[in-house]
């Protein structure tokens, strides 16, 4: 049986504060393999198995579980009490500023241990971090701007936790493997030619390698292909200019590099199942 207190859902995304347990079933069911998830310990302590590691989380310490992770509860105080946020790769993709960003956030979170310890100072900044996530998806979908604050706090919500993590394991900076650095640096030239390049060999070639082998690289390290995230980057670079009334989507489509609108249409609807006028015309709407 589980409390009541405070929870929310919505399509791909799941924030609870303060919550408290009293079965491990219970706890286990809020661990998702279709979801991130990350936690903080308010008061006790729980230990959990990921994927054939054992972890043991206390009081002040922020838990990370990739995507695909079997997770099982091995013991827990009576005493539990957590804040989570849970969310689907789907519902990045939808509210992340930057897709490359979600790149750089998988990769990190499957290179470095699974939780870090907050400093003191630092726990209620976090805390406070998670409570605004959870307020902005309580507000009525009539709120003006509701969606722009929520996507604003849930990107905050992101960075604030990679960033606790980069410093928390700065030292492990410098111990990339070869593949490693050819992940960051092909995040790092998607971000910059998204716009111009959206074929693989491109990517490939300026990393001196070939499509097959770089495929495989960034497959072996966060789950998805460089297509998957060559094609989710030019979406979203779309998404974020169909947002601006003041530009034509004749000028987006010459932007994003398509030959004529016919291109940019198909594309854009085969992965969104909208076409940009479709797009921009429920923006306006909501």
């Amino acid at each position: 049986m589980v409390s009541k207190k405070i929870k929310y859902r919505t399509i791909g995304l799941h924030v609870c504060i303060f919550k408290t347990f009293i079965s491990k079933t219970a706890f286990s069911k809020l661990f998702n393999a279709n979801h991130y998830s990350i936690l903080i310990v308010n008061s006790g302590s729980f230990s959990i198995q990921v994927e054939g590691s054992a972890v043991t989380v206390f009081e002040n310490e922020l838990l990370v579980v990739p995507i695909q992770s079997l997770c099982e509860i091995l013991i827990m105080s009576e005493q539990l009490k957590i804040c989570l946020v849970s969310f689907t790769s789907e519902f990045v993709f939808e509210n992340s500023i930057r897709i490359q960003r979600v790149g750089y956030f998988d990769f990190y979170i499957r290179k470095l241990p699974l939780k870090i310890w907050i400093k003191s100072k630092d726990v209620q900044h976090l805390i406070f971090l998670f409570e605004q996530l959870h307020r902005k998806t309580r507000k009525s979908n009539k709120q003006i701007f509701k969606e722009e604050g929520l996507r604003l706090s849930f990107n905050l919500f992101l960075y604030v936790v990679a960033e606790r993590y980069s410093r928390y394991f700065q030292q492990l900076n410098n111990n990339y493997t070869i593949k490693e650095k050819l992940v960051l640096q092909f995040f790092e030239i998607l971000e910059m030619n998204c716009r111009k390049h959206h074929n693989v060999k491109y990517y490939a070639e300026t990393l001196s390698m070939t499509p097959d082998n770089l495929t495989k690289i960034i497959k072996e390290f966060t789950g998805k292909t460089a297509k998957r995230f060559i094609i989710e980057a030019v979406i979203l670079e779309a998404k974020n200019l169909l947002r601006s009334d003041n530009l034509y989507i004749s000028n987006i489509r010459e932007e994003l590099q398509f030959a004529n609108y016919s291109s940019f249409s198909k594309f854009f609807k085969r992965h969104t199942a909208l076409s940009p006028s479709q797009y921009r015309s429920r923006l306006n709407f909501y």
